[in-house]
């Protein structure tokens, strides 16, 4: 077994807690997804997966693929247990997201389909930052936390490192920090 082999079975396993836990609080009510950001996140990791592992990225995209499966199961679970209250900014999120795909898909740059899946992942968010930003304690701190390690280790497992290869999990790191903060910045605002 190589070291980014290790390195890569590294950041699977850390995909595998940051999944059950957040799939654990969502079963004890605890947490609250918004559905749409992590169905556009379960569209977008497979993708990228399917990017990194064509561009020859190695163990290092091992996690990538099992967070696709691990956004889905979120997905189907949280239109069930999920946030109800859908705005129509929300929808204009999901749908303006959703429309971005097929423009991935027309772009023959390996680099600008990263750039525009990166800007899609960011659109995406929106829904689920705006839920946490009014009601703080019902998303998962703890899980956004280990899936930012889990993206940074996943880096470190990369067979080459190239712009197109390492941008989207930059930049999922980028965006789950910058939810971290404004989670740990609300919960001293807002009563649990």
């Amino acid at each position: 077994m190589t070291t980014k082999e290790i390195i890569g079975g590294l950041a699977v396993a850390l995909t595998v807690i940051s999944g059950l836990l957040y799939l654990w609080q969502i079963y004890g009510r605890t947490v609250k997804p918004h559905a749409f950001s992590w169905i556009v996140w379960g569209t977008l990791a497979l993708i990228s997966f399917a990017a990194q592992f064509v561009e020859g990225a190695g163990p290092g995209a091992w996690a990538m693929g099992l967070s696709a499966l691990n956004c889905f199961a979120i997905a189907v679970l949280g239109l069930f247990y999920g946030e109800k209250n859908i705005t129509r900014s929300d929808w204009i999120a999901f749908v303006t997201a959703l429309l971005a795909i097929p423009v991935w898909r027309a772009t023959h740059n390996p680099l600008w389909a990263v750039v525009i899946v990166s800007c899609i992942d960011a659109i995406a968010f929106y829904p689920t930052f705006r839920k946490s930003w009014r009601r703080p304690h019902e998303e998962g701190l703890t899980a956004f936390s280990i899936i930012s390690l889990q993206m940074l280790i996943s880096i470190a497992a990369l067979q080459k490192y190239t712009l197109t290869i390492i941008l989207y999990p930059a930049v999922i790191i980028f965006l789950n920090l910058t939810l971290i903060v404004a989670l740990l910045y609300r919960r001293r605002k807002v009563p649990a």
